[in-house]
């Protein structure tokens, strides 16, 4: 009888401390360096989801949006923006933007109506999003985190930097041209002839705003850099790729400004200060299917997602700064876009 009742104290003693671990509300994802990955999802199946690489323990923690809200994120997110501890995550074909909390992924509120939004840059305390169907820019207000108005640019949009107290934004579907707006009056100031489909931009150390495009995605011209100086909106250089053939995307920078990277077949790198592309690929692609490219991050690491086949789960690759693989993780359905966030 005493044996019975030691097992029964016992199991209930395990019971009661195995709901106190349940009612917890462990941490989804540990503080510290690291970076966010947007994963799209789907086309129209609206299982987008976010995932954090911490470069402090080395490990990939997914399904962090679901797990902090117990909800869909949406259709295709596509950028995220921050503004302290507040995060704004564009989920373009749901033409939303969620706004969470930075460290927890905890929902403060859901902006809707957006017109296919794209991308978001932060002037002040106003947020500025871009748009693949719409010739306006969807205006934010920070501080009330409420869709505050719009203003018309005279064509669609999608990738936009802030540099030289300027807001430079690429016309990519379809255009060929930057358009650069006072984001302080929220007019125009003038327009900048470049190639087809200008699909991402980055601004160099020497505030040399770097615009790559594609050519167009039936490959109606060849694709190429081109160099524009910030200050006064010049251009300084165009550098032709070999052929129509070519299908650069996803230009960035490192941490410090002074090297260009692209995926191209693999990644491709180049000083800021070259005259020409690069004649080989510094990370060969293989037979992985590169899709989003980051080089911003500490210790001058390569971090690329491989797509797979746009329907299962893909990869985050890690390659060192010589261009060594060092590890792969598995992230959720086509991992695009990826956010360093400091200590």
């Amino acid at each position: 009888m005493k044996t019975l009742i030691r097992i029964t104290a016992a199991l209930l003693t395990f019971m009661m401390i195995s709901c106190e671990n349940m009612n917890d509300d462990p941490e989804l994802f540990p503080s510290g360096e690291g970076f966010f990955i947007l994963n799209e999802g789907n086309f129209m199946a609206g299982n987008g989801s976010v995932s954090f690489y911490s470069t402090v323990t080395h490990k990939i923690y997914n399904s962090l949006f679901v797990g902090a809200n117990q909800r869909a994120l949406g259709d295709i997110p596509s950028f995220i923006a921050t503004d302290g501890n507040t995060g704004y995550i564009v989920v373009n074909n749901s033409g939303t933007i969620e706004v969470i909390d930075i460290h927890t992924l905890e929902s403060l509120g859901t902006l809707t109506g957006l017109s296919s939004p794209r991308q978001m840059v932060i002037y002040g305390r106003t947020g500025y999003v871009s748009s693949l169907t719409s010739d306006e820019l969807t205006v934010i207000d920070l501080d009330s985190r409420q869709i505050a108005g719009a203003f018309n640019i005279g064509c669609t949009s999608e990738a936009m930097v802030i540099c030289e107290g300027k807001l430079f934004i690429a016309n990519w579907s379809g255009g060929n041209r930057v358009v650069v707006a006072d984001p302080g009056t929220e007019e125009v100031i003038t327009s900048i002839n470049v190639g087809l489909e200008p699909e991402s931009m980055v601004v160099d150390k020497n505030n040399r705003l770097w615009v790559l495009c594609t050519g167009g995605w039936m490959g109606e011209e060849v694709p190429q850099l081109v160099k524009i100086n910030a200050m006064t909106c010049e251009t300084e250089a165009e550098i032709y790729f070999s052929s129509v053939d070519d299908n650069p995307s996803s230009l960035t920078s490192n941490a410090s400004g002074d090297t260009l990277y692209y995926l191209d077949g693999g990644v491709r790198r180049m000083p800021v200060t070259a005259l020409s592309l690069p004649e080989g690929t510094f990370i060969p692609a293989g037979d992985r299917l590169f899709y989003r490219l980051s080089a911003s991050g500490p210790g001058g690491k390569i971090y690329v997602t491989d797509a797979i086949d746009y329907q299962q789960k893909g990869d985050l690759l890690i390659y060192n700064n010589l261009g060594e693989f060092e590890d792969a993780e598995e992230t959720g359905i086509i991992p695009g876009f990826m956010l360093f966030m400091p200590d």
